[in-house]
């Protein structure tokens, strides 16, 4: 519950609520307006940043600690992990498509040439 100390939109901190005028819940404005919902099975933000996680960091991570491990130096690693993180954000929106979780793009269908 608000404080009469906080401010709000129609009046200063420290004034008082005047008394003609109606008292407007916020809460009640966005129910009254419905809740989003989302679709069954559809991703949420963290199940995207998950994904991201898992198709981008990862196998760069991954390819650095094993190029290290087999005694190439750290450059060289490094550049090869970073170009394989680079592969991965070109990749993560196809991922996205393929999963279903972005639409795909509707093609406009051209005219035949030679007509």
């Amino acid at each position: 519950m608000a404080n009469d100390d906080e401010p709000t939109p129609s009046r200063v901190a420290g004034q008082p609520t005047p008394a003609a005028a109606p008292a407007v819940n916020a809460v009640s404005a966005v129910s009254a307006a419905g809740p989003r919902v989302r679709p069954p099975g559809a991703p949420g933000i963290g199940s995207i940043f998950v994904l991201a996680f898992l198709v981008i960091l990862v196998p760069g991570v991954a390819v650095y600690v094993v190029l290290d491990w087999a005694g190439l130096p750290i450059g060289g690693a490094s550049l090869l992990g970073l170009l394989v993180v680079f592969l991965g954000l070109g990749f993560f929106p196809t991922v996205l498509r393929r999963l279903g979780w972005v639409p795909t793009k509707k093609r406009v269908p051209t005219k035949e040439r030679g007509s």
